[in-house]
C-alpha cells in the first residue's frame, strides 16, 4: 500500500496514536505514512510524546482497582475475533487530542501554581522575617527613648547632686559619674574605662548611708568599657556618704565581697 501523502487528516491521526489509541486501517495508514519519511509528522509526533510523558511523570502512580484488574485480565485472556476492527470515527480523535492537550495543560498549570505558592511562601516568610527585624528594632528605639527622657528629667532637675567616682586598684583609669534628683530620689550612674568581665561576674554599685552600704543594682560594660544604671528611692543626698562599684558573682549579693573597683 502506497503511503499517503501529508495532509490536515494525517495529522489528526497523531495524538491517538501518541496514546496508543489508534487501530485498524488508521493505524496501518499513518505508520506508512511515518515509514515513509515525513518529517513534519515526525516532529509533530515528538512532541505529542513529550508532553504525554511530562503528563505521565507529573501523575503519581495510583494501583488499580481490583474491578479494573480483573477486567484487564478478562480482556487479555478472551480469544481476538478474526474481523477486523472497525474503523474509529474521526470525531474519537479529535476527543484524544483534546484530552491529551487538557492532560498537559493541567499538569503544566499544576507545576506552575505549586512554583508560584513556594514562592509566595518564601517571600511571606521573607517578610515576616523583615517586619520581625522592624519591630525589635522599633522597641529598641522606643527603649532608648525611655532611657534618654529619664535620663534627662533626672539631670535637668533644677537641684541635681553629681558625685565622681574615681578608679581604684586595678583599674585606676576608670571613672564613673552619679546624678542625684533629691526631690525625686532618682539616680543616675554612668561608669567609663571599666574592663569586661568574665560571664560569672558582675558590677554592683552601692551607696553608703548611716554607714551602711545599700546595693543599688548591677550592669555591665560595653566594648568601650561603658556602663550605665538608673537607681531608684536612694537615700536624701545628705545621707549619703559615699558611692562605690565592687565586682561580686553574677547577679549581685546583699552585701559587697569583690574587689572595689571605682569610689566617690
Amino acid at each position: 500500500m502506497a503511503a499517503a501523502p501529508h495532509s490536515t487528516r494525517i495529522e489528526e491521526l497523531l495524538p491517538a496514536y501518541a496514546l496508543g489509541a489508534l487501530d485498524g486501517e488508521d493505524l496501518r495508514e499513518l505508520e506508512a505514512h511515518l515509514d515513509a519519511g515525513c518529517a513534519e509528522c515526525r516532529r509533530q509526533l515528538a512532541l505529542w510524546e513529550r508532553d504525554l510523558e511530562a503528563l505521565a511523570a507529573s501523575v503519581p502512580p495510583l494501583p488499580p482497582s481490583e474491578t479494573t484488574r480483573a477486567r484487564v485480565l478478562r480482556l487479555a485472556a478472551a480469544t481476538p475475533q478474526a474481523a477486523p476492527a472497525p474503523r474509529a470515527p474521526r470525531w474519537l480523535y479529535f476527543a484524544a487530542a483534546a484530552l491529551l492537550l487538557l492532560g498537559v495543560w493541567g499538569a503544566a498549570g499544576q507545576l506552575q501554581m505549586r512554583g508560584e505558592v513556594r514562592r509566595l511562601t518564601s517571600e511571606r516568610d521573607r517578610l515576616a522575617r523583615q517586619v520581625a527585624t522592624l519591630d525589635h528594632e522599633v522597641d529598641l528605639a522606643r527603649a532608648e527613648a525611655r532611657q534618654a527622657a529619664q535620663a534627662l528629667q533626672i539631670l535637668a532637675a533644677p537641684s541635681v547632686q553629681s558625685v565622681v567616682l574615681a578608679g581604684l586598684g586595678p583599674t585606676p583609669q576608670a571613672a564613673g559619674h552619679t546624678y542625684v534628683n533629691p526631690q525625686t530620689r532618682d539616680a543616675l550612674f554612668y561608669a567609663f574605662n571599666l574592663p569586661r568581665l568574665a560571664e560569672d561576674k558582675t558590677y554592683q554599685l552601692w551607696f553608703i548611708a548611716g554607714g551602711k552600704p545599700v546595693s543599688a543594682g548591677t550592669f555591665g560594660v560595653d566594648e568601650r568599657g561603658t556602663g550605665r544604671l538608673r537607681v531608684e528611692n536612694v537615700a536624701r543626698p545628705e545621707e549619703i556618704q559615699a558611692w562605690a562599684v565592687t565586682v561580686e558573682p553574677r547577679g549581685g549579693v546583699p552585701q559587697p565581697t569583690g574587689a572595689m573597683v571605682l569610689k566617690g
